[in-house]
């Protein structure tokens, strides 16, 4: 009997030891899409996994969460985590999914460009100018002006004016698509089109013609349905602000090529 005692007593001493190792090593699954420099395919890049996969493993590592990180085609990546197959999305677009959690900021804002082959007259003065031309776009994305956005959904079913790429590596098939004349012009993050094009050798072969008129904010969602959420999304915040107060996020996006403004 003494003897039984004394294993259950040494038992729940080692249970109670064990227990904060338990919670110290919490996973959090994320979804994610092949899009450089903001998520990478680390085997496609020599290492690397994306500015803002770097910025969550700052978050979250040291204080003791594992990550899990899985590569899914854009549209698919957010609906499973707006239903809870996730427990967040690396890289995705406010307005495009307003019901998940997010941090206070985004981790970047970048410009959205018209991208053109080298050499072509045409210019982006705004929807008007859109008339003259074929748009290569990706499904899902939202691209922040409104009158823009308005265009794009009226016209998306018609193939003279609009294609709509889905699936994996779209910057890359929609620089190959402009390159080929498939499109006329490519409407791409300023940040992911040059660092595909610096990848591509294809700097000097291809030009911006225009911009939006609004930035777009890249954060990082986490699942509504994940009773942590809120939780996560505080600490990326307070990440993101301290890694904006010591230019260790400059330090990071300068991995990538990147000068913040």
């Amino acid at each position: 009997m003494k003897e039984r005692m004394r294993w259950l007593l040494l038992f729940g001493w080692v249970s109670m030891c064990l227990s904060p190792s338990i919670v110290w090593a919490e996973t959090i699954r994320f979804a994610t899409i092949d899009y450089c420099p903001f998520t990478c395919e680390p085997s496609k890049e020599g290492g690397k996994e994306g500015f803002m996969t770097d910025v969550l493993r700052e978050a979250f590592e040291p204080a003791g969460y594992t990550l899990e990180i899985e590569m899914l085609p854009y549209v698919r990546a957010v609906s499973s985590v707006q239903s809870g197959a996730y427990d967040g999305i690396v890289v995705v677009g406010k307005d495009y999914a307003p019901d998940l959690v997010y941090p206070d900021e985004p981790t970047v804002m970048q410009r959205v460009v018209f991208l053109v082959n080298a050499g072509t007259p045409w210019r982006y003065t705004g929807v008007e100018s859109l008339a003259q031309v074929k748009v290569g776009v990706v499904r899902g994305y939202h691209y922040v002006d409104p009158d823009l956005v308005a265009y794009l959904e009226e016209e998306q079913g018609n193939e003279a004016r609009v294609n709509v790429m889905h699936g994996d590596t779209t910057t890359n098939r929609g620089l190959r698509m402009l390159q080929t004349d498939r499109v006329s012009t490519l409407l791409e993050g300023e940040y992911s089109a040059m660092y595909e094009l610096e990848k591509m050798g294809g700097r000097e072969e291809v030009m911006i013609a225009g911009y939006t008129e609004n930035a777009f904010e890249d954060y990082t969602g986490f699942s509504p349905h994940n009773p942590n959420a809120a939780e996560y999304a505080q600490i990326l915040s307070h990440t993101i602000a301290e890694l904006r107060k010591s230019g260790r996020l400059d330090d990071i996006l300068h991995r990538y090529g990147i000068t913040s403004e």
